[in-house]
């Protein structure tokens, strides 16, 4: 029968860097469990602050002889705010460091070419944590809800990424909440907009978008929510005028005879919104277009006071006139 293999020994140094802070995280409580577990208390751990402590006390704790059995885990987060002499101090550390412990350096700000990355790559390891791409954030959402037992599809992560502004902090929230409410199963696209929160910047996004696919009924819904969620109606407004005057461009261009995601990325859009501006295009001509522009600039005079007319009841004639034509 083939042994186990044995635990492999900490290192005498880590750096855990980069921008997905819950695998970060995850590490440093990883880290910290393994090392009260080994020895059976917490007393072995000592944590600094490097925006508040200098490294000669980390140093120091360092050199301390642990309880028991197990190492000693020094873990500093913040590592980026220490200057080069604090760097120094820990360079010098590692030049010949404590057999005793483990000593964890967390953040970002430790440029590739510094001599602390360098010493630490040479004393122990480097564990860097990339957040996953704008493009890649829908498939790490339903990896995340699988974990919670959470069947969730494609364009319900897509949704949930959007409304979340690809925080992953929040997110997590947000299907942590999604499970507590509904425990296993499929997360439907109503539960996601009944039980999470909804940023008007977002709510804002569903109007234009429901406005490109020249859905009337949906238009009319998310107009009617933002409202009132008293969302002010000229921010409504100018959201508007930007989504048909950026479809106006790509349209304009399309009839040209021009590759429509070429001009919607020339308007500066980001990938994904150029995407949805280019596959809106399809469902708008260049004439119909110009009109609505002419309304929404009937539209403005309005709600600066051409016509004694509230402006939330202006905006929504106006949408009106708008979805008539298009």
């Amino acid at each position: 029968m083939k042994k186990a293999s044995k635990k492999e020994a900490l290192a005498p140094v880590y750096l855990i860097t980069g921008s997905d802070e819950t695998k970060v995280e995850k590490a440093m409580h990883r880290l910290r469990d393994r090392v009260i577990r080994d020895a059976g208390t917490d007393l072995n751990v000592d944590i600094f602050d490097a925006g508040v402590e200098s490294a000669a006390p980390v140093v120091q704790a360092a050199c301390t002889l642990p309880f028991g059995e197990g190492v000693r885990l020094v873990m500093v987060t913040n590592v980026g705010s220490w200057h080069k002499a604090d760097k120094d101090v820990i360079v010098n550390y590692l030049a010949m460091p404590s057999e005793t412990t483990c000593l964890a350096l967390v953040g970002g700000g430790i440029r590739k070419n510094e001599t602390l990355m360098k010493s630490v790559a040479e004393s122990g390891q480097v564990l860097s944590y990339e957040a996953p791409r704008a493009s890649n954030m829908p498939a790490w959402v339903q990896a995340q809800a699988k974990e919670r037992h959470l069947k969730i599809g494609a364009a319900e992560a897509r949704r949930l990424a959007t409304i979340a502004g690809s925080d992953q902090r929040a997110i997590l929230g947000e299907l942590d909440k999604i499970a507590t409410y509904r425990g296993r199963g499929e997360v439907k696209m109503e539960d996601i907009d009944e039980l999470c929160w909804v940023s008007p910047e977002v709510r804002i996004w569903d109007l234009t978008d429901a406005l490109g696919t020249r859905d009337r009924q949906q238009v009319f819904r998310h107009l009617e929510e933002l409202l009132a969620d008293r969302a002010a109606p000229a921010s409504v407004f100018f959201s508007i005028s930007k989504h048909i005057k950026n479809l106006c461009v790509v349209v304009t261009a399309k009839e040209r005879g021009e590759d429509p995601m070429g001009a919607a990325a020339g308007l500066g859009l980001k990938p994904f919104p150029a995407r949805k501006v280019a596959d809106q295009s399809r469902n708008f001509t260049a004439g119909a277009l110009q009109q609505s522009v002419r309304i929404l600039s009937d539209l403005d005079a309005d709600m600066k006071g051409r016509r004694n007319l509230r402006p939330d009841l202006a905006l929504e004639m106006a949408l009106a006139r708008i979805m008539d034509i298009v």
